[in-house]
């Protein structure tokens, strides 16, 4: 049974004509009607009665007459459906994002991009740079970006950019430093940190392990999952702490933070924009691919 018996099958029950169906299929006479014997002789019954009066359904052609429509038209729907997948129209495309994509990066040409796209809904799903990885893996999102990399065979990453990590505090807190912070006031100091999965953490602990400093001595007094809340901490005092160099530029511009620099720790981490290795991208995943690497790669 194929999908071209089923349409000549339609057209001659809607036509109640041999000749008639075969001209709306744009196929002769004889040709539909090898289709059709074709068709009654899989399903082992009569569908047609012919006649002077044409070609009439039999009780069996009715029964199935009834069924094909809704097949033909829900192959009818599925068509539409991928022309508006192809076209990008009322798709949704769902992407997983760590702290600095998410709030930053990603925001900053999404207006671009559904100028380009405007009937794509973008769905952003955010989380750390491990958790992320995990949704994508699962196939829960189709594109991820995030602060770091992992080994993994069955994910592909494409450099998007660097990040600066700089210790910020507030210019009260920090007061009497003279910008500086030895690696052994590091440990004495009240430190902000983000939760163990982040891309930041991570920059973080690598950097630091090639340092005397063990992270187990650091005077940790609070994790956050997020940059804007360590932000907000940092403004109100609460301490020190490593952040991205973008999520506080304008704080640092108006004087609300400053940065203290320590001898034999810089921290630079790299973005990058995973996807599924050996998976063909949907047209709005490859156009928002495109349009994250060209901005920030």
């Amino acid at each position: 049974m194929t999908l071209k018996q089923l349409e000549i099958f339609v057209a001659i029950a809607e036509a109640g004509s041999f000749s008639k169906g075969a001209e709306k299929t744009a196929i002769t006479q004889s040709t539909a009607s090898q289709h059709i014997l074709a068709l009654e002789k899989e399903l082992g019954v009569r569908l047609f009665d012919r006649g002077r009066e044409g070609a009439l359904l039999t009780e069996a052609g009715k029964l199935f007459f009834a069924r094909t429509g809704r097949i033909l038209a829900d192959c009818s729907g599925s068509r539409s459906a991928i022309r508006r997948f192809l076209g990008m129209e009322g798709v949704t495309l769902r992407v997983g994002a760590s702290d600095i994509p998410g709030t930053l990066m990603i925001p900053a040409l999404l207006g671009p991009f559904l100028k380009e796209h405007p009937k794509v809904l973008l769905e952003v799903h955010q989380g750390n740079s491990r958790s992320v990885l995990r949704q994508l893996v699962a196939e829960e999102v189709e594109l991820a970006f995030v602060g770091g990399r992992i080994e993994d065979d069955r994910i592909t990453f494409e450099q998007m950019g660097e990040d600066t990590l700089v210790c910020a505090a507030s210019p009260y807190v920090a007061a009497g430093r003279k910008g500086n912070l030895s690696q052994a006031a590091l440990c004495k100091v009240p430190l902000i940190t983000r939760e163990d999965g982040s891309g930041t953490q991570k920059a973080i602990s690598e950097v630091l392990s090639g340092t005397w400093i063990n992270m187990n001595a650091l005077s940790i007094v609070a994790r956050f999952t997020s940059s804007d809340a360590i932000r907000r901490a940092l403004i109100l005092g609460a301490g020190y702490a490593f952040i991205s160099a973008r999520a506080v530029a304008e704080e640092l511009a108006s004087g609300q933070l400053t940065t203290v620099r320590i001898p034999g720790v810089q921290i630079t981490r790299k973005f990058y924009a995973a996807h599924r290795e050996g998976r063909e991208l949907s047209p709005a995943a490859a156009a928002f691919l495109r349009t994250m690497l060209d901005k920030w790669g």
